[in-house]
Protein backbone atom coordinates (compact mmCIF):
# COMPACT_ATOMS: atom_id res chain seq x y z
CA UNK A 1 0.00 0.00 0.00
CA UNK A 2 0.94 3.60 -1.26
CA UNK A 3 1.23 5.91 1.41
CA UNK A 4 0.19 9.68 0.52
CA UNK A 5 2.58 12.26 2.77
CA UNK A 6 2.94 9.77 5.16
CA UNK A 7 -0.62 8.53 5.68
CA UNK A 8 -2.88 6.20 5.22
CA UNK A 9 -5.02 7.05 1.83
CA UNK A 10 -8.93 7.69 2.46
CA UNK A 11 -11.24 5.75 0.16
CA UNK A 12 -14.56 6.80 0.05
CA UNK A 13 -17.06 4.29 -0.62
CA UNK A 14 -20.57 5.44 -2.38
CA UNK A 15 -23.39 3.11 -2.41
CA UNK A 16 -26.95 3.43 -1.34
CA UNK A 17 -27.78 -0.44 -0.57
CA UNK A 18 -26.49 -1.06 3.03
CA UNK A 19 -24.94 -4.81 2.12
CA UNK A 20 -23.10 -3.41 -0.72
CA UNK A 21 -21.49 -0.77 1.64
CA UNK A 22 -20.72 -3.41 4.31
CA UNK A 23 -19.18 -6.04 2.14
CA UNK A 24 -17.42 -3.25 0.21
CA UNK A 25 -16.05 -1.43 3.33
CA UNK A 26 -14.82 -5.03 5.12
CA UNK A 27 -12.96 -6.34 2.13
CA UNK A 28 -10.90 -2.34 1.81
CA UNK A 29 -10.26 -2.46 5.05
CA UNK A 30 -8.67 -5.43 4.68
CA UNK A 31 -6.54 -4.03 2.53
CA UNK A 32 -5.13 -1.54 4.94
CA UNK A 33 -6.86 1.48 3.89
CA UNK A 34 -9.01 4.04 5.82
CA UNK A 35 -12.01 3.81 4.48
CA UNK A 36 -15.34 5.81 5.10
CA UNK A 37 -18.81 5.62 3.58
CA UNK A 38 -21.70 7.51 2.25
CA UNK A 39 -25.01 6.08 0.91
CA UNK A 40 -26.77 9.98 -0.50
CA UNK A 41 -25.91 13.40 -1.55
CA UNK A 42 -26.29 14.97 1.73
CA UNK A 43 -23.74 12.31 3.65
CA UNK A 44 -21.21 12.65 0.70
CA UNK A 45 -21.48 16.31 1.06
CA UNK A 46 -20.48 16.34 4.86
CA UNK A 47 -17.93 13.58 3.75
CA UNK A 48 -16.21 15.96 1.53
CA UNK A 49 -16.36 18.90 3.71
CA UNK A 50 -14.73 17.19 6.63
CA UNK A 51 -11.96 15.93 4.68
CA UNK A 52 -11.42 14.78 0.71
CA UNK A 53 -10.79 11.24 -0.04
CA UNK A 54 -7.97 10.19 -2.10
CA UNK A 55 -10.35 7.72 -4.30
CA UNK A 56 -13.48 6.89 -4.35
CA UNK A 57 -15.61 3.78 -5.35
CA UNK A 58 -18.90 4.85 -6.76
CA UNK A 59 -22.32 2.54 -7.37
CA UNK A 60 -23.73 3.69 -10.66
CA UNK A 61 -27.10 3.27 -9.74
CA UNK A 62 -28.54 5.59 -7.18
CA UNK A 63 -32.18 6.86 -6.25
CA UNK A 64 -31.39 10.90 -6.38
CA UNK A 65 -28.21 11.29 -8.92
CA UNK A 66 -26.45 8.47 -10.85
CA UNK A 67 -23.27 7.69 -10.53
CA UNK A 68 -22.68 9.46 -13.79
CA UNK A 69 -23.58 12.32 -12.88
CA UNK A 70 -22.38 12.15 -9.57
CA UNK A 71 -18.99 11.81 -11.06
CA UNK A 72 -19.50 14.34 -13.09
CA UNK A 73 -20.20 16.97 -10.16
CA UNK A 74 -16.87 15.61 -8.62
CA UNK A 75 -14.65 16.57 -11.62
CA UNK A 76 -16.14 20.30 -12.42
CA UNK A 77 -14.45 21.44 -9.14
CA UNK A 78 -11.07 22.05 -9.27
CA UNK A 79 -10.89 20.78 -4.98
CA UNK A 80 -12.11 17.39 -6.11
CA UNK A 81 -11.36 17.23 -10.36
CA UNK A 82 -8.04 14.95 -9.84
CA UNK A 83 -9.73 12.44 -7.13
CA UNK A 84 -9.72 9.09 -8.99
CA UNK A 85 -13.26 7.22 -9.39
CA UNK A 86 -13.65 3.73 -9.95
CA UNK A 87 -17.26 2.56 -10.66
CA UNK A 88 -18.53 -0.60 -9.01
CA UNK A 89 -21.35 -1.92 -10.87
CA UNK A 90 -23.29 -5.30 -11.45
CA UNK A 91 -23.63 -3.54 -14.90
CA UNK A 92 -21.44 -4.57 -17.82
CA UNK A 93 -22.73 -3.32 -21.19
CA UNK A 94 -19.81 -1.67 -23.30
CA UNK A 95 -22.32 1.49 -23.22
CA UNK A 96 -22.09 1.19 -19.27
CA UNK A 97 -18.35 1.72 -19.36
CA UNK A 98 -17.97 3.98 -21.57
CA UNK A 99 -20.13 6.28 -20.35
CA UNK A 100 -18.17 5.89 -16.95
CA UNK A 101 -14.86 6.57 -18.51
CA UNK A 102 -16.59 9.77 -20.05
CA UNK A 103 -17.82 10.78 -16.91
CA UNK A 104 -14.28 10.93 -15.28
CA UNK A 105 -14.13 7.32 -14.48
CA UNK A 106 -10.70 5.74 -14.29
CA UNK A 107 -11.44 2.39 -13.43
CA UNK A 108 -14.63 0.02 -13.68
CA UNK A 109 -14.96 -3.44 -11.58
CA UNK A 110 -17.93 -5.39 -11.82
CA UNK A 111 -19.84 -7.38 -8.78
CA UNK A 112 -19.55 -9.31 -7.49
CA UNK A 113 -16.01 -8.28 -6.94
CA UNK A 114 -12.74 -10.36 -6.98
CA UNK A 115 -11.48 -9.50 -4.23
CA UNK A 116 -7.12 -9.61 -5.80
CA UNK A 117 -8.96 -7.60 -8.90
CA UNK A 118 -9.96 -5.07 -7.16
CA UNK A 119 -7.00 -4.52 -4.73
CA UNK A 120 -4.84 -4.19 -7.53
CA UNK A 121 -7.12 -1.69 -9.65
CA UNK A 122 -7.22 0.61 -6.22
CA UNK A 123 -3.60 0.07 -5.49
CA UNK A 124 -2.35 1.12 -8.80
CA UNK A 125 -4.72 4.36 -8.88
CA UNK A 126 -3.30 5.19 -5.42
CA UNK A 127 0.32 4.90 -6.50
CA UNK A 128 -0.69 7.13 -9.30
CA UNK A 129 -2.54 9.64 -7.48
CA UNK A 130 0.19 10.06 -4.93
CA UNK A 131 3.14 10.52 -7.48
CA UNK A 132 0.21 13.43 -8.85
CA UNK A 133 0.06 15.10 -5.43
CA UNK A 134 3.89 14.49 -4.61
CA UNK A 135 4.67 16.17 -8.50
CA UNK A 136 2.12 18.97 -7.68
CA UNK A 137 3.85 19.57 -4.33
CA UNK A 138 7.41 19.68 -5.69
CA UNK A 139 6.26 22.00 -8.51
CA UNK A 140 4.44 24.48 -5.65
CA UNK A 141 8.08 24.30 -3.51
CA UNK A 142 10.16 25.23 -7.00
CA UNK A 143 7.54 27.86 -7.90
CA UNK A 144 8.28 29.31 -4.48
CA UNK A 145 11.88 29.14 -4.69
CA UNK A 146 11.78 30.60 -8.07
CA UNK A 147 9.66 33.41 -7.31
CA UNK A 148 12.21 34.24 -4.60
CA UNK A 149 15.32 34.33 -6.46
CA UNK A 150 12.96 36.33 -8.94
CA UNK A 151 12.65 38.77 -7.10
CA UNK A 152 15.90 38.68 -5.24
CA UNK A 153 17.72 38.61 -9.14
CA UNK A 154 14.96 41.68 -9.92
CA UNK A 155 16.46 43.40 -6.38
CA UNK A 156 19.85 42.75 -7.06
CA UNK A 157 19.58 44.84 -10.80
CA UNK A 158 17.61 47.72 -9.51
CA UNK A 159 20.89 48.01 -6.80
CA UNK A 160 22.89 47.86 -9.63
CA UNK A 161 21.18 50.53 -11.34
CA UNK A 162 21.01 52.80 -8.41
CA UNK A 163 24.62 52.53 -7.65
CA UNK A 164 25.67 53.32 -11.21
CA UNK A 165 23.26 56.19 -10.86
CA UNK A 166 25.07 57.42 -8.10
CA UNK A 167 28.57 57.17 -9.19
CA UNK A 168 27.60 59.07 -12.69
CA UNK A 169 26.13 61.68 -10.32
CA UNK A 170 29.63 62.52 -8.86
CA UNK A 171 30.97 63.63 -12.47
CA UNK A 172 27.64 65.57 -12.89
CA UNK A 173 26.17 69.48 -11.67
CA UNK A 174 23.60 69.85 -9.58
CA UNK A 175 21.72 71.31 -12.82
CA UNK A 176 22.20 68.15 -14.53
CA UNK A 177 20.78 65.90 -11.51
CA UNK A 178 17.56 67.90 -10.95
CA UNK A 179 17.14 66.87 -14.87
CA UNK A 180 17.74 63.37 -14.67
CA UNK A 181 15.31 63.15 -11.25
CA UNK A 182 12.81 65.33 -13.21
CA UNK A 183 13.39 63.13 -16.46
CA UNK A 184 12.40 60.07 -14.18
CA UNK A 185 9.26 61.43 -12.45
CA UNK A 186 7.79 62.24 -15.41
CA UNK A 187 8.45 58.85 -17.32
CA UNK A 188 7.01 57.49 -14.65
CA UNK A 189 3.62 59.32 -14.72
CA UNK A 190 3.59 58.76 -18.52
CA UNK A 191 3.91 55.40 -18.18
CA UNK A 192 1.32 54.52 -15.41
CA UNK A 193 -1.10 57.02 -17.97
CA UNK A 194 -0.14 55.06 -20.96
CA UNK A 195 -1.38 52.01 -18.64
CA UNK A 196 -5.03 53.36 -18.53
CA UNK A 197 -5.32 53.76 -22.30
CA UNK A 198 -7.09 50.98 -24.29
CA UNK A 199 -4.05 50.46 -26.55
CA UNK A 200 -1.61 49.45 -23.50
CA UNK A 201 -4.35 48.35 -20.59
CA UNK A 202 -3.33 45.16 -19.01
CA UNK A 203 0.18 45.42 -21.32
CA UNK A 204 2.68 47.57 -19.19
CA UNK A 205 3.69 45.94 -15.74
CA UNK A 206 4.49 47.43 -12.58
CA UNK A 207 7.75 46.03 -13.38
CA UNK A 208 8.55 47.57 -16.28
CA UNK A 209 7.29 51.14 -15.03
CA UNK A 210 9.52 50.71 -12.30
CA UNK A 211 12.40 49.77 -14.53
CA UNK A 212 11.29 53.18 -16.88
CA UNK A 213 11.81 55.31 -14.38
CA UNK A 214 15.10 53.53 -13.03
CA UNK A 215 16.61 53.72 -16.49
CA UNK A 216 15.87 57.51 -16.31
CA UNK A 217 17.93 58.21 -13.57
CA UNK A 218 20.76 57.14 -15.86
CA UNK A 219 20.00 57.14 -19.70
CA UNK A 220 22.91 60.04 -20.56
CA UNK A 221 25.67 57.67 -18.53
CA UNK A 222 27.94 57.44 -20.98
CA UNK A 223 28.32 61.50 -20.85
CA UNK A 224 30.90 60.19 -18.01
CA UNK A 225 33.34 59.30 -21.04
CA UNK A 226 33.12 62.73 -22.99
CA UNK A 227 35.32 65.47 -22.48
CA UNK A 228 34.12 68.14 -20.34
CA UNK A 229 35.53 70.80 -22.38
CA UNK A 230 32.56 69.63 -25.15
CA UNK A 231 30.19 69.23 -22.49
CA UNK A 232 30.37 72.31 -20.52
CA UNK A 233 31.01 74.61 -23.83
CA UNK A 234 29.75 78.04 -23.66
CA UNK A 235 28.22 78.26 -26.81
CA UNK A 236 26.69 76.22 -29.67
CA UNK A 237 28.86 72.78 -30.87
CA UNK A 238 30.64 72.14 -33.88
CA UNK A 239 29.06 69.44 -36.34
CA UNK A 240 32.29 67.48 -34.81
CA UNK A 241 31.70 67.73 -31.37
CA UNK A 242 27.97 67.12 -31.91
CA UNK A 243 28.91 63.54 -33.15
CA UNK A 244 31.14 63.26 -30.11
CA UNK A 245 28.29 63.82 -27.89
CA UNK A 246 26.28 61.52 -29.77
CA UNK A 247 28.28 58.62 -28.69
CA UNK A 248 26.93 58.96 -25.26
CA UNK A 249 24.17 57.08 -25.79
CA UNK A 250 26.12 53.99 -27.30
CA UNK A 251 29.23 54.42 -25.07
CA UNK A 252 26.09 54.28 -22.03
CA UNK A 253 25.10 51.01 -23.64
CA UNK A 254 28.78 49.49 -23.62
CA UNK A 255 28.91 50.18 -19.82
CA UNK A 256 25.79 48.42 -18.65
CA UNK A 257 27.35 45.14 -21.18
CA UNK A 258 30.52 45.26 -19.39
CA UNK A 259 29.12 45.86 -16.25
CA UNK A 260 26.13 43.03 -16.32
CA UNK A 261 25.82 41.30 -19.53
CA UNK A 262 23.52 39.43 -20.86
CA UNK A 263 21.01 42.12 -21.05
CA UNK A 264 18.24 40.49 -22.67
CA UNK A 265 17.39 38.18 -20.20
CA UNK A 266 17.17 40.72 -16.84
CA UNK A 267 14.06 42.57 -16.96
CA UNK A 268 15.84 46.09 -15.43
CA UNK A 269 19.16 45.92 -17.27
CA UNK A 270 17.21 45.37 -20.82
CA UNK A 271 15.23 48.21 -19.91
CA UNK A 272 18.10 50.38 -18.99
CA UNK A 273 19.76 49.02 -21.68
CA UNK A 274 16.85 50.16 -24.26
CA UNK A 275 16.60 53.51 -22.53
CA UNK A 276 20.08 54.16 -22.68
CA UNK A 277 20.85 53.66 -26.75
CA UNK A 278 17.70 54.26 -28.00
CA UNK A 279 16.29 57.84 -26.40
CA UNK A 280 17.58 59.62 -29.10
CA UNK A 281 15.83 57.92 -31.84
CA UNK A 282 13.43 59.23 -33.77
CA UNK A 283 9.78 58.76 -34.82
CA UNK A 284 10.44 59.16 -38.43
CA UNK A 285 14.01 56.81 -38.15
CA UNK A 286 16.27 60.32 -38.05
CA UNK A 287 17.46 59.58 -34.89
CA UNK A 288 20.84 57.91 -33.99
CA UNK A 289 22.39 55.46 -32.92
CA UNK A 290 20.43 53.15 -35.08
CA UNK A 291 18.25 55.18 -37.23
CA UNK A 292 14.83 53.06 -35.44
CA UNK A 293 11.93 54.10 -36.73
CA UNK A 294 8.59 53.72 -35.45
CA UNK A 295 7.64 50.83 -33.10
CA UNK A 296 10.91 49.67 -34.16
CA UNK A 297 12.36 52.24 -31.05
CA UNK A 298 11.66 50.33 -27.87
CA UNK A 299 8.47 51.79 -25.96
CA UNK A 300 10.35 52.63 -23.01
CA UNK A 301 13.19 54.68 -25.19
CA UNK A 302 10.34 56.49 -27.20
CA UNK A 303 8.62 57.68 -23.18
CA UNK A 304 12.72 59.02 -22.26
CA UNK A 305 12.77 60.74 -25.86
CA UNK A 306 9.39 62.90 -24.85
CA UNK A 307 9.80 63.51 -21.27
CA UNK A 308 13.74 64.13 -21.42
CA UNK A 309 13.10 67.18 -24.27
CA UNK A 310 10.21 68.27 -22.37
CA UNK A 311 12.43 68.71 -19.43
CA UNK A 312 15.61 69.96 -21.31
CA UNK A 313 13.94 72.86 -22.81
CA UNK A 314 12.86 74.12 -19.71
CA UNK A 315 16.49 73.96 -18.59
CA UNK A 316 19.12 76.92 -18.68
CA UNK A 317 21.99 75.60 -20.87
CA UNK A 318 25.62 76.87 -21.23
CA UNK A 319 24.73 77.72 -25.33
CA UNK A 320 21.20 78.92 -24.61
CA UNK A 321 18.32 80.38 -22.65
CA UNK A 322 15.09 77.66 -21.11
CA UNK A 323 12.03 78.03 -23.34
CA UNK A 324 9.21 78.67 -21.43
CA UNK A 325 6.53 76.27 -20.85
CA UNK A 326 4.63 77.68 -23.83
CA UNK A 327 7.05 77.48 -26.08
CA UNK A 328 8.21 74.02 -25.02
CA UNK A 329 4.53 72.56 -25.71
CA UNK A 330 4.48 74.41 -29.45
CA UNK A 331 7.86 73.17 -30.14
CA UNK A 332 6.80 69.56 -29.24
CA UNK A 333 3.58 69.72 -30.77
CA UNK A 334 5.37 70.47 -33.82
CA UNK A 335 7.67 67.99 -33.99
CA UNK A 336 5.17 64.92 -32.98
CA UNK A 337 5.45 62.39 -35.69
CA UNK A 338 8.82 63.03 -36.51
CA UNK A 339 10.95 63.13 -33.61
CA UNK A 340 7.90 61.70 -31.02
CA UNK A 341 5.96 58.92 -30.96
CA UNK A 342 1.90 60.41 -31.97
CA UNK A 343 0.16 58.33 -29.29
CA UNK A 344 2.40 58.73 -26.71
CA UNK A 345 2.15 62.30 -27.24
CA UNK A 346 -1.80 62.33 -27.00
CA UNK A 347 -1.35 60.85 -23.72
CA UNK A 348 1.96 63.45 -22.83
CA UNK A 349 -0.45 66.30 -23.70
CA UNK A 350 -3.26 65.28 -21.33
CA UNK A 351 -1.34 64.76 -17.93
CA UNK A 352 1.55 67.59 -18.54
CA UNK A 353 -0.16 70.20 -16.25
CA UNK A 354 1.17 66.94 -13.65
CA UNK A 355 5.00 66.52 -14.75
Amino acid sequence: MELIGGRIPRILIIDDAEINVEMLKEMVNQMGYEVVTAMNVAEVNAVLENKLPDLVLLDIIMPEIDGYQFCEILKSYSVTQSIPVIFISSLNSKEDRDKAYQAGGVGFLNRPLDYFQTEHMIDTHIRLYAKMLKLEEDNRRLNMVVSKQTKHFEDEQKRLLTVIARLSEEEQSMIVRKHQEAVAADARLLAQALSFTEKYENKLSAKFIEAVEISALIHDIGKIALPKSILLKNGPLTKEEKQIVNTHTTIGYDILEETYGNTEKDHFIKVASEVIRSHHENWNGTGYPDGLKGEEIPLSARIIRIVDSFDSMLRERSYRPAYSREETLEIMKNETGTKFDPFLMEVFFKIEKQL
